[in-house]
């Protein structure tokens, strides 16, 4: 009998930080998206929240009811790899999401739609969240961690960067638009920073 060609096997989840640089992208916001009380630093690339609203234009790109915003750039296929790092703030979350993301009403927060995927910290408690349905986490001790776009095999993938590398959670997806990085910020005290370079 001929034989049948073995089945591709399925693409192997990173084991390592250092697989994961192999596709690291250096990332900055985009200011025309930022809600009015999200404030920017270091070249876009560190964000907090003000007390009160900033003088930014108004834009249709803007988020007007929740203090997010996105990545400049979006990804249409191929691996991306990045890092955030989560200074105090106990209210806060990033991932991915369409520029078609709502700007306005409670459904345009990150997760609680069907067009963005995040991790979120809320009242000390760590969640996944997509289309407004949450998951419960374990609460890594860090504050450095790791997003895996991988649009090629339909996932995106958060990790913990500390003495301990783990992934923290995985959502399967199939991207049909293209998909930027996403942030989001509600207490004052919360920074949010863009890794700039990468060192093993």
């Amino acid at each position: 009998k001929p034989q049948r060609a073995p089945r591709p096997a399925a693409a192997a989840l990173p084991d390592s930080r250092e697989q994961l640089l192999k596709y690291a992208e250096i990332l900055f916001v985009d200011a025309r998206t930022a809600h009015k009380k999200i404030t920017m630093q270091d070249n876009f690339t560190k964000m907090m929240v003000s007390d009160v609203p900033l003088g930014y234009p108004d834009d249709p790109l803007r988020f007007v009811s929740c203090s997010q915003v996105l990545g400049r750039q979006g990804f249409s296929s191929g691996i991306h790899y990045w890092e955030v790092e989560k200074e105090e703030g106990n209210f806060s979350g990033f991932g991915v999401a369409y520029q078609s993301i709502p700007r306005i009403g409670t459904e345009s927060r990150l997760g609680r739609n069907k067009v963005s995927w995040c991790i979120e910290w809320c009242n000390g408690k760590l969640q996944a969240w997509h289309d407004d349905k949450q998951t419960d986490l374990t609460t890594p001790h860090t504050n450095k961690y790791g997003v895996l776009l991988n649009i090629d095999n339909s996932y995106v993938a958060f990790y913990c960067i500390g003495k301990k590398f783990s992934q923290i959670y995985k959502f399967n997806a199939r991207f049909t638009e293209q998909v930027y990085p996403a942030f989001w910020m509600f207490s004052s005290k919360t920074v949010l920073s863009l890794c700039q370079s990468y060192h093993l």
